[in-house]
């Protein structure tokens, strides 16, 4: 099957900013486990669910039925070093963050995406609606269809996560997931690439990942979700 254009694009875009991450092929087979390898530190293995697919190539869904072309970046998850792993403490830290991450996304929950995103790192601009602050803008664009036209997200499920340490403040969790959209039954396999930052003491996300891109209506998520943040 085609990748879409923004997987060829990703894959050229990261693959010259050095570093170690996910060096694993997105497609992935229906059914089974997955397995992100090339980076340090215990993952957590979980079951693809009965129909999941992987990254789909927009204009052969034209002839195959509508849905919302995947991102799926083939390079590594580069830029900043792996530099050791994480403390037990920290590694339940960052992975508990992103789970609530996607659950407040699935939810709805605007404030909470708003509060575990770093503060200025969220352009308003860039979302289909506008109301006000973060929580309005982002309330109100969770779940749209994309700009033109095409499906619109519905949830996410993690299937998968792979924590690096990156220095004592910063970390990398590439996570394996699942995405379900407005006009299928079945469900489509993603890599996420999500970056952490711990701030006045609290693990946050430093910027905005692929999968909220998803949510508030992007057909292909900004090649900027999967680069590191720019003063890294």
């Amino acid at each position: 099957m085609k990748r879409g254009a923004i997987a060829v694009a990703a894959a050229l875009a990261l693959a010259g900013c050095g570093g170690s991450g996910d060096g694993d092929q997105s497609t992935r087979a229906a059914t089974g486990s997955t397995a992100v390898q090339g980076t340090s530190g215990p993952k957590v293995d979980g079951k693809l669910p009965p129909g999941a697919t992987g990254p789909v190539d927009a204009a052969e869904e034209e002839t195959e039925g509508p849905a919302a072309a995947e991102a799926s970046p083939e390079a590594e998850a580069n830029g900043p070093r792996a530099s050791g792993e994480l403390s037990d403490s920290d590694r339940a830290a960052v992975t508990s963050v992103v789970r609530e991450y996607v659950a407040a996304l699935n939810g709805g929950n605007a404030g909470r995406v708003c509060g575990l995103i770093e503060r200025g790192s969220l352009d308003l601009d860039e979302l289909p609606r506008r109301a006000g602050g973060c929580r309005g803008s982002v309330g109100g664009s969770i779940g749209t269809s994309p700009r033109g036209g095409g499906p619109a997200w519905r949830r996410t499920q993690i299937v998968e996560v792979k924590p690096e340490r990156l220095d004592d403040d910063r970390a990398r969790i590439t996570a394996t997931v699942t995405h379900r959209f407005s006009d299928r039954k079945y469900v489509s396999v993603e890599d996420d690439v999500i970056y952490l930052e711990r701030v006045s003491g609290q693990w946050l996300l430093a910027k905005p990942s692929a999968t909220f891109y998803r949510a508030v209506g992007y057909a292909q998520p900004p090649l900027r979700a999967f680069t590191p943040p720019p003063s890294w």
